[in-house]
């Protein structure tokens, strides 16, 4: 939508970008600028940068970079019209709108409406004829009728067209069905429906909308489960299943698994803060959202290999999202589902009681892989044990692991300690490179040339300062990017042209003598042969 400019600038000045970041990471003062761990990506050392005078943020790991509504766009996984509405509605502003983004709107609340008669005509299948022997199915699992109501479970029945035309009764079109994800095109070009003879989990979002599906096979048909495809109104990324119950939960911390129907059950046991993902590995959008609910969250992944390797990722994942994690290790049953039917929800719960934090975990894994039946056993888990404990932030943690990875080897605490501190000294000491490769010094990083030096400097100084005149034309600059930002550099700006002014206005810091520094800046545009000055 093309808001108006004056109304983006207000919306621009009257955020507190410092306020706004401390919502997702925790920013801290360092001279001009705040520095935090970037939350977009995971990172160790602070590379992510704000610049509240100027109401812009940076990146120097991923590049991300803009002002408020650009970091709401990727905070939120919101469209631009939406990150507006976001901040505006923070702010108390009335937010302008005109036809097109009516348009928008209407479009993507069709959807919504389109999702909705699809879940109504599966729920009603479930309760026909033909959705008898996905009901046995239901209750061979355990799964019980008020439960799956809940849920809004239903049957897709094992027919081509049956969902195809039953929606085309109700007046929804092919193009609509098609951009909804329920059916698929065959060669010929001919459509059919995309789920077919599955028990049908709704993908709900935060409001409790239905916006795609994941249907489970019966029998041994694969895939085991078939998702919908994203759409306007669904980024797999951006959800967790069963949120929209879990966020209401009285219970201060949620339950992580890797499944729909492992949530379902878990719920049924009375766990109703379970959540998963949405068919892919857990990701920096869904840390957030989990942040923005809960302070902790206890991993329930599979109890295999792939379920451990997982666990793995989504704890470092959590931890840059600044989650607390606790980690359920379970025996004699391979998820969630299994543990129940066999030990209940009593031992369920003492599982969770008993659930070790990530340290421990790890320190699980390396006792598992390294028994210690020799001194080689010995020494790699005491190498690999060492390079863990020396990430733990504060002493005091340090030495109370020290002295577990000592006890399960028979040494001196104080041997361990020291390796430990040791270890964090060298981690630290790469950490400073990395930071002053990254922030201090990028222009080492990226090795840019004299003249591609010169553009940027040259516009991040009219940025600044607007009101310097200067001889360059768009026609002077090089790459496409530096000339688009130029000729749009008094106007609001969006996407990776807000990234590059963020970048431009971090990476260049005030200068006393910006008249010179400008001048200097044109000769070597003009001419980048000529000597220049450093200002």
């Amino acid at each position: 939508m093309a808001f108006p400019g004056a109304f983006l600038d207000e919306l621009t000045v009257k955020t507190d970008m410092i306020a706004l970041v401390s919502q997702y990471t925790q920013p801290v003062r360092r001279g001009s600028r705040w520095f935090a761990r970037c939350p977009f990506h995971s990172e160790k050392t602070p590379s992510f940068t704000v610049t509240p005078e100027s109401g812009l943020f940076y990146c120097f790991g991923c590049q991300a970079g803009g002002g408020p509504i650009q970091f709401i766009m990727r905070a939120e996984n919101l469209e631009f019209s939406d990150a507006v509405r976001y901040l505006a509605g923070r702010l108390g502003l009335a937010v302008p709108e005109d036809s097109g983004d009516l348009g928008l709107r209407v479009k993507r609340e069709r959807l919504i409406e389109v999702n909705r008669l699809a879940a109504r005509w599966f729920y009603e299948r479930l309760g026909s004829e033909e959705g008898r022997l996905c009901a046995e199915y239901m209750r061979s699992r355990g799964m019980k009728p008020d439960m799956a109501r809940r849920f809004g479970l239903g049957y897709a029945p094992d027919r081509w067209d049956g969902l195809l035309t039953a929606m085309a009764a109700a007046g929804v079109s092919a193009d609509e069905m098609s951009v909804a994800g329920l059916v698929s095109r065959n060669q010929r070009g001919g459509l059919y429906d995309a789920f077919r003879d599955r028990l049908v989990f709704p993908i709900f979002d935060l409001r409790g909308q239905v916006v795609a599906f994941s249907g489970r096979a019966l029998g041994d048909g694969m895939p085991k489960y078939k998702n919908s495809a994203e759409s306007p109104v669904y980024q797999k990324r951006g959800l967790l299943y069963g949120a929209h119950i879990a966020r209401k939960s009285e219970q201060p911390y949620w339950i992580l698994a890797e499944g729909n129907v492992d949530v379902f059950m878990l719920h049924q046991a009375g766990f109703d803060n379970a959540v998963a993902t949405c068919g892919t590995a857990l990701t920096d959008t869904q840390a957030r959202l989990a942040a923005r609910h809960v302070k902790e969250l206890t991993i329930a992944y599979d109890a295999d290999a792939a379920g451990q390797n997982a666990t793995q990722k989504a704890v470092t994942v959590l931890e840059a999202a600044g989650v607390r994690v606790r980690i359920l290790h379970m025996r004699g049953a391979k998820d969630p589902d299994d543990f129940i039917r066999a030990y209940g929800p009593e031992g369920f719960a003492k599982l969770i009681n008993d659930s070790q934090n990530h340290i421990e975990y790890r320190l699980s894994l390396l006792e598992a892989r390294y028994p210690a039946n020799s001194d080689a056993e010995k020494m790699e888990y005491l190498r690999e044990a060492t390079r863990l404990l020396a990430e733990l932030p504060t002493r005091g943690e340090r030495e109370i692991y020290s002295a577990r990875v000592a006890d399960t080897l028979g040494i001196d605490s104080k041997a361990v300690s020291k390796d430990v501190e040791a270890a964090g000294r060298k981690r630290g000491k790469a950490a400073e490179k990395a930071f002053e490769a990254q922030v201090i010094r990028p222009e080492t990083r990226d090795r840019v040339t004299a003249r591609k030096a010169a553009e940027e400097q040259a516009l991040a100084l009219l940025l600044r300062l607007p009101e310097l005149e200067t001889s360059l034309t768009a026609e002077d600059f090089e790459t496409e990017e530096h000339r688009l930002l130029f000729e749009n550099r008094f106007s609001p700006l969006s996407g990776e042209t807000a990234a590059l002014c963020a970048g431009l206005l971090t990476r260049y810091e005030e200068m006393p003598n910006a008249l010179n520094a400008l001048a200097d800046c044109e000769k070597r545009i003009k001419n980048p042969r000529a000597k220049y000055a450093n200002y």
